[in-house]
This record gives C-alpha cells, structure tokens and sequence, in this order.
C-alpha cells in the first residue's frame, strides 16, 4: 500500500477522533535537522570530486570567493576532501602545484509540509490561535548545494567542475504515529548516540 492509500485508511479509521502533532520547530537560529541536511549534502557533493593529479601533489584550497550558510564546514570538508585523494595541503598558493578554488552556488533548505484536518483557528481577543488538529500530516527537508571547484595550476587549466546534492529527510504523523517516509540524516542520529572514535586511513 502506497503512502495515499495508508493514510486514507487511517483517516478512514479513526474518522471520529481528533489529534494534534506539533514539533518545536527551533530556539536556536536554525534547527539540528537543518544543519544536518545542509551538511549532509556538502558531503554528498564532495564525495563526486575526483581530480587523479592531485594525487602527491601540493595543493592550495582557496576560499576567498566562498559566500554560504556553514562555509566553515565546507572548508574543512573541503580540504579533507583533498587530503583524501593524496594532496598535499599547503596554506599559500605560491608555495602550491595546483590551487583549486571553492565557491557555492547554492547551499540552503527547501521546506514543505501539507496537513489534512482542521487548521488553526484565530481566537477572539487573543494573540494566539486555537492549534491546528491534523489527521495527518506531512513534513519534508530538503538541503540543496551547488559547489563549483575550480583546479589550475600556475594559470593552466587543470578541472572544472559542479558538483550538485542533495540531502532529504520527509516524515509523516498519522493522529499520534509517526511515519518516517526517508531519512538521510539518520546515520547522524545513530552516531550521536554511540561512542564512536575519529577514524585514520579506510
């Protein structure tokens, strides 16, 4: 049974109930979840760059063209990236083989949610509104990332590349169930439960 079909037959069955589900959505600027998926497309964008001559050879990351929500985290993913397929890192370009610029062309959270019940009613008099009683309800997080690296070496062209991800998580809530429809954030739930010890050479 596919997702439309399992929620008609819950509502069909508990038609003559009322439910509520609301998440507190973030005290901080932004949520855990946000981060996550934000991050875990960075992650999935990164593991496309292949550049071979890399490989034993002194390299320079340049951020200076690097604008976007997290770039910290995109830098240093960045340069673990490079670290990875052998390069050398070195902190200035006069002293680099190949320098490869970072930049983004997108990093940012696409949010959608859809309900089926009562919506939230405005209460006269009061600031507040009488809560929204959803049957069911449905929730999706997308993080989106454009990253263009640019490789050359003393004024030669080396790569060029766009490296695009994606990263989603979409859960349901039938009256008091949760459905969780795609996670791919969940491995970071899973380790920040467990002791899990920093990782050397694969």
């Amino acid at each position: 049974m596919g997702r439309i079909g399992l929620v008609i037959a819950g509502v069909a069955l508990c038609g003559g109930l009322n439910g509520c589900v609301q998440r507190v959505w973030s005290h901080t600027p932004r949520t855990a979840l946000e981060q996550l998926v934000l991050s875990g497309a960075v992650d999935a964008a990164l593991a496309k760059f292949e550049v071979p001559e890399l490989a034993g050879k002194k390299v320079h990351a340049d951020f200076a063209n690097l604008k976007a929500y997290d770039q910290e985290y995109i830098k240093v993913a960045t340069r673990a990236r490079l670290a990875r397929l052998g390069a050398v890192l070195v902190e200035t370009a006069a002293e680099a083989d190949y320098v490869a610029e970072v930049a983004s062309g997108a990093l940012g959270n696409e949010f959608k949610d859809w309900s089926f019940g009562v919506p939230p009613i405005p209460m006269p008099g009061s600031p507040t509104s009488f809560p929204e009683l959803s049957l069911y309800k449905d929730v999706e997080q997308t993080g989106v990332v454009k990253l263009l690296i640019f490789v050359h070496a003393k004024g030669r062209f080396v790569a060029s590349g766009q490296y695009y991800a994606k990263c989603d998580r979409d859960e349901g809530f039938l009256l008091f169930f949760r459905l969780q429809w795609r996670d791919d954030v969940r491995s970071g739930w899973e380790r920040a439960d467990a002791a899990i010890e920093p990782k050397g050479k694969d």
